[in-house]
């Protein structure tokens, strides 16, 4: 099974229930489909252009450089711009700022997607009006003047789904909201009176228009990744700093959530339609099916792992404390609590939609993890080092996230251990692929990196689920590498699944087999001690340690930023946490089912020798495992325990050899 069909039998079984892109754009068009549209590098954006360049529309995307377009777009996985045409321009501008040339290019157009706009609830008033304001009027006028000279199909709006707009009074009038509310933002109160500009001109000059009203904006399946910081974001950055002890408003509240690729299959078969009837799209599902602010920071607080809300306070009094001086304090914006409402939604026009699409609304609870552990890594994510690989995609296997490479024939799946995440095994990962053009993923452990909290109570066996659940999703032989306490987990994993075709690698193991050391005492001290004995401890202290690792032509391309990055690391409850659990299971001996690695002294002579240890002579925390079994292969080298980050050159090459023998 190449790693193409890896990637999409994840997300197939993630997304049952919504259908394939290409499925809703299958639907027969009567007229050729030419769309001009706003903001398409932003959140929602990308993921719509994503996937409208999978039908035969024309697109006209308005940008503000073409270069860092072009750029942006194929970062997030847009490979085909051939029916692109990029047109430079501003929405706070006039006349968006287009040449008289761009301007006769886009009222070619017959379907118009405005999405554009900055994602910052902060945004002072004035910077609101020029972007919103200005830009509802200019897209206007330009959809009046195309609806004039060859009629415009259809106006797609997108605005956030707290806009008032949208109903309608007993005389069918819109009704009027002079003022929005103390607790709404300048950015938005703009975006609402943008709606109302652009909902009373398309009446005006009787062009079709839809409004899509998303909620508050999350991560695609099946990865999650919600670069969009500014929306559950600041909650969960509140979570993370401990303050939020309470439950703002109660059980009778909610925040109502999206998945990004849900608004932009929405976007995409509403554009396609050849004869829209338009209407008011709120892209959320119903209150009572949806978590209360109760459950929901429940959930988010354990994926965090820090103690649950205890009890609720009025969302007002929230509010006003924030106002008050908290957002100085927290370092949290008093806007982040703006999209908690008591409201209920009419989805009745989405669900009637839905149904046209043949889609169901999918249950945000499933997704939650992985957005949360996304959120939560990036809110503390130091840039890697200048030199790292940056052409790998992200994916996910089971419960656990992934980064790597597609390629032909039997992946390699490796697993990093403590003190990292997959993103710092990513020059041994390129490596690989280069030398052998195999598939190569690189996952996350459990509660590491992006990867969700297990969900069992040991740490140990937590994890070896978490592993077991992710290779059942890759079909046929696999390379299993794992580093640290990485490859005793990996160990075990293909141990318990009983499978033959699971070659097995292992880079510095770690069970039972620690030096004497401070680790030792500190594992004994409670959990929480544990934990804040890990977040406390200095860069330079974590540099001193690091330093020791260093060494060889390979190692420059950390260039001494692994000790910032796992200082920042284990500032995430989370992370600090998991590396609390997995140090405790390693050096306090109390190891329930699990033998370490004394197993393997078992194996059957035929399958060690399929197998593979490399150990580096230079470890001073750990000694080779004393019951390994002989008859596996044994290459030592000369460096300390981090040799397959800072020596990766020569750890592939050992890999790719042994590769070769095992086949």
């Amino acid at each position: 099974m190449n790693a193409h069909n890896i990637h999409v039998s994840i997300e197939d079984k993630i997304t049952a229930n919504i259908p394939n892109v290409n499925q809703v754009m299958s639907k027969p068009d009567i007229t050729a489909t030419t769309i001009f549209m706003t903001g398409s590098t932003g959140f929602i954006g990308k993921e719509t252009v994503k996937q409208l360049t999978q039908g035969d529309a024309q697109l006209l995307l308005l940008v503000r450089s073409e270069q860092r377009a072009r750029t942006v777009l194929k970062a997030y996985g847009v490979k085909d711009l051939d029916r692109i045409t990029f047109i430079t321009g501003d929405l706070s501008t006039l006349g968006l700022g287009l040449t008289a040339a761009d301007r006769e290019r886009v009222v070619e157009a017959n379907v118009i997607i405005h999405a554009g706009g900055t994602m910052d609830v902060t945004l002072e008033r004035k910077v609101a009006e020029q972007i919103f304001m200005n830009g509802a009027r200019e897209v206007a006028q330009l959809a009046q003047e195309i609806h004039r000279t060859r009629r415009l199909r259809h106006f797609i709006h997108v605005v956030g789904f707290m806009s008032p707009y949208g109903q309608r009074n007993e005389q069918g009038d819109y009704l009027q909201v002079d003022h929005v509310g103390d607790q709404e933002s300048a950015y938005e109160e703009m975006k609402f009176h943008a709606d109302l500009h652009i909902r009373e001109h398309a009446e005006q000059h009787n062009y079709p228009l839809s409004v899509v009203n998303p909620s508050t904006v999350v991560g695609p399946r099946p990865t999650g990744e919600t670069e969009q910081t500014g929306g559950i974001g600041l909650l969960i950055q509140a979570i993370q700093r401990g303050l939020m002890p309470v439950v703002p408003g109660g059980s009778s509240y909610w925040l109502p959530l999206v998945e990004n690729d849900i608004v932009a299959q929405t976007l995409v078969f509403l554009s396609r339609e050849a004869a829209p009837a338009g209407g008011t799209y709120p892209l959320l599902a119903r209150k009572e099916e949806s978590p209360n602010m109760k459950e929901l920071l429940h959930l988010l607080a354990h994926e965090l792992d820090v103690p649950k809300p205890i009890g609720a306070v009025p969302l007002p009094w929230i509010q006003w404390a924030m106002k008050s001086g908290g957002t100085r304090i927290s370092g949290v914006p008093a806007e982040s609590v703006s999209f908690i409402t008591n409201r209920s939604f009419p989805v009745q026009e989405t669900e009637a939609l839905f149904t046209r699409m043949g889609q169901s609304w999918p249950d945000i609870r499933e997704q939650l993890p992985l957005v949360t552990a996304d959120l939560d890594y990036r809110l503390r994510y130091t840039p890697l080092p200048e030199g790292f690989p940056t052409d790998y995609i992200r994916s996910r296997s089971g419960d656990m996230a992934m980064l790597g490479w597609e390629g032909e024939g039997e992946p390699w799946i490796i697993v990093h251990g403590l003190l990292q995440s997959a993103d710092e095994m990513l020059p041994l990962g390129e490596q690989l692929r280069k030398r052998t053009g195999n598939p190569v993923w690189l996952i996350d452990l459990a509660g590491f990196g992006r990867s969700p909290v297990h969900q069992g109570d040991e740490a140990f066996d937590g994890q070896v689920d978490a592993l077991l659940k992710a290779l059942n999703e890759f079909d046929g032989p696999v390379k299993l590498v794992g580093h640290s306490i990485g490859a005793a987990i990996a160990a075990e994993a293909q141990k318990r699944s009983g499978r033959t075709d699971i070659r097995l690698g292992l880079l510095q193991p770690v069970a039972s087999n620690s030096n004497p050391n401070v680790l030792r005492w500190i594992s004994r001290l409670p959990r929480g001690v544990m934990r804040s004995l890990l977040r406390l401890r200095s860069e330079k202290s974590w540099n001193r340690m690091f330093i020791a690792y260093s060494g060889g032509e390979d190692s420059n391309v950390m260039d001494h930023t692994m000790a910032k990055r796992i200082r920042s690391s284990l500032q995430s409850p989370r992370i600090a946490g998991a590396h609390a659990d997995l140090l405790r299971w390693i050096h306090s001996g109390q190891r329930g089912s699990v033998n370490s690695l004394s197993w393997m002294k078992e194996w059957a002579d035929d399958h060690a020798k399929n197998a593979l240890v490399v150990w580096g002579k230079e470890d001073r925390e750990y000694h080779y495992p004393r019951d390994m079994n002989p008859q596996i292969k044994r290459i030592e080298v000369p460096y300390g325990h981090y040799f397959p980050t800072f020596q990766y050159k020569e750890t592939a090459a050992i890999l790719a050899e042994w590769s070769d023998t095992v086949r």
